[in-house]
């Protein structure tokens, strides 16, 4: 069974400032993760669920986000497996050629203490460098 994994609040944010907008089966009302009633929702797009509270955004899930990036700004955040845990590069989709796309970061060669325990957290850790870096 496959089950979503959603950005941290904190990215949603980042999201919402930077004008991601997609209708999301869920969404952040003061923090909390909260179904959206009635099916999917834009609370960037300022649809409202929820008057009486502040600090509302919507909860893409990750693979929302990475392909949001991929789809308008041409930058693909690839996660990968190490022996010490999961790490990622992030490419540039916009000048593809036969040696492939320009790398625009990688962690290389990592320490234990730099890399990430899931796939899910360095996807988020990708997400966010690319909101803070690149976008």
């Amino acid at each position: 069974m496959i089950t979503e994994d959603y950005v941290s609040f904190e990215t949603a944010k980042h999201l919402k400032e930077n004008g991601f907008d997609a209708e999301c089966d869920y969404l952040y009302v003061d923090g909390k993760l909260v179904r959206a009633q009635g099916g999917a929702c834009n609370w960037n797009r300022g649809e409202t669920l929820f008057t009486d509270y502040k600090n509302e955004c919507s909860a893409p899930s990750l693979q929302m986000v990475m392909k949001w990036l991929r789809e308008t700004y041409n930058i693909n955040p690839v996660p990968y497996a190490l022996s010490l845990g999961w790490a990622f590069d992030i490419f540039d989709l916009s000048d593809r050629d036969i040696t492939g796309c320009k790398k625009l970061y990688s962690m290389d060669f990592p320490s234990k203490s730099e890399v990430y325990r899931t796939y899910e957290e360095a996807c988020e850790g990708a997400i966010k460098y690319c909101l803070e870096n690149l976008i």
